[in-house]
């Protein structure tokens, strides 16, 4: 596990990559997670409803079979709309990012007399009420918000796996220096 760390590197470099991408291309990163949100929730609905016929006629649930219409129904539209999926997507993601907010600024404030890690709860709450309302109000900016927010993460994760890869390849020589210590008392 040790001697890979150059993969861990190399993903590392990759998802860093993909950050810079992200944050260069918002909405095509939105299109592309609206158009794979469509393409499972339909072979979700597929499968259900295969599964229901193929099942044997005492196995078999009406309820489960019209999940699984409606998932593929549901599926299809938003494959046939990218647009309006796209507007759902930044609306549900700004509602979360809104019901985020408040819930830290709610936390803050009740902390923010005892602890410094209330004030900055109460200003990161504030700042995610704002981002949520902007997104679900102006979802121009709002999809620019959820690429920004994903391309974030994905920069933070690679950034992270950079620095592993470098303290795995210290620890790796390390390891093996000791290990050449050891052979040579034996």
């Amino acid at each position: 596990m040790l001697r890979k760390w150059w993969v861990i590197l190399l993903q590392g470099i990759l998802l860093f990559i993909l950050g810079i991408f992200i944050f260069n291309n918002p909405v095509e990163v939105l299109a592309g997670i609206s158009l794979w949100f469509g393409i499972l929730i339909s072979v979700t609905g597929i499968l259900g409803v295969f599964g229901w016929l193929f099942s044997g006629k005492e196995e078999r649930d009406t309820g489960n079979l019209l999940w699984g219409l409606l998932s593929l129904i549901f599926g299809i539209i938003i494959l046939s709309n990218l647009l309006a999926a796209m507007k759902a997507v930044t609306v549900i993601f700004g509602i979360w990012v809104l019901l985020t907010g408040f819930s830290l600024t709610s936390s803050g404030w009740s902390v923010r007399k005892e602890n410094a890690i209330g004030w900055f709860l109460l200003i990161v709450g504030i700042l995610s009420v704002i981002a949520g309302l902007m997104m679900i109000f102006y979802l121009g900016s709002g999809a620019a918000g959820v690429a920004t927010i994903l391309g974030i993460q994905i920069l933070l994760t690679g950034i992270a796996l950079i620095l592993l890869a470098f303290v795995k390849k210290a620890i790796a020589g390390k390891l093996k220096d000791k290990i050449s210590e050891l052979k040579q008392m034996v």
